[in-house]
């Protein structure tokens, strides 16, 4: 283990996350009451890439007190873990973290969360994956599944619609677009109803608690007034 205040020689990784200066501050003021930096060192590669530790640098910087470090080699992929450790990353860290790394998944899916920046990531994780589920352990590893991003991009856009309709912001809803998701799939189910039973019952759509809350809704009304051909949602 080495120390130094000379900060001028460590770097950054491209793909690790910004600082957070709200967490740099607690650690300041965590220092100033017990130094315990030796007993914590920050860990760096051979090239003094910073892999762990860049909120404890930034605070030893601030405080101009010595930093200690330890070499290790060590995999790009590996920032992630250790840094959850520290403080725990959301979903948009890792997804930002593997495209900065250009995985080719996570690319494809920022570009489906910046398109459409009013979607939840959550909903848009599920609709996403083949399996319409949201796998946080295959996210954090670097495996995200995006199989069905097409399919979610289809639904962002009748979502988008919906929007310019009812003027409802739930649209947008986690839930929303995962019942809508559903109604798509099923039989008989046309998008150009469903549209005209929105400009004919605008005030039947509401705010829901639930996916299916939400597919009982679609369902009821996309289905008023019809003999025939009517959904079905499970």
């Amino acid at each position: 283990m080495e120390s130094t205040k000379d900060y001028s020689i460590f770097r950054e990784f491209s793909s690790n996350r910004e600082i957070d200066q709200k967490h740099v501050n607690q650690l300041v003021r965590s220092i100033e009451k017990h130094n315990l930096l030796k007993v914590n060192p920050i860990v760096v590669d051979k090239q003094m890439r910073v892999i762990d530790g860049q909120h404890r640098l930034a605070a030893a910087q601030i405080l101009d007190v010595e930093i200690y470090y330890i070499q290790d080699e060590i995999n790009r992929k590996d920032i992630s873990l250790l840094n959850s450790n520290q403080k725990n990353w959301s979903a948009m860290d890792y997804i930002n973290f593997y495209t900065v790394e250009k995985v080719p998944a996570y690319m494809k899916f920022s570009n489906l969360v910046n398109n459409y920046p009013r979607m939840k990531v959550s909903a848009l994780l599920e609709l996403a994956n083949i399996d319409g589920v949201r796998n946080i352990k295959d996210l954090k590893e670097g495996d995200l599944n995006v199989s069905n991003i097409d399919e979610a991009k289809e639904v962002c856009e009748i979502c988008k619609d919906m929007y310019s309709i009812l003027l409802k912001a739930f649209v947008y809803d986690s839930k929303f677009p995962l019942a809508l998701s559903k109604a798509l799939a099923a039989e008989n189910f046309k998008i150009e109803r469903l549209f005209e039973q929105a400009k004919a019952f605008p005030r039947d759509f509401v705010a829901c608690h639930s996916k299916v809350q939400y597919m009982e809704m679609i369902k009821e009304i996309y289905n008023r007034n019809l003999s025939k051909n009517k959904i079905t949602l499970d």
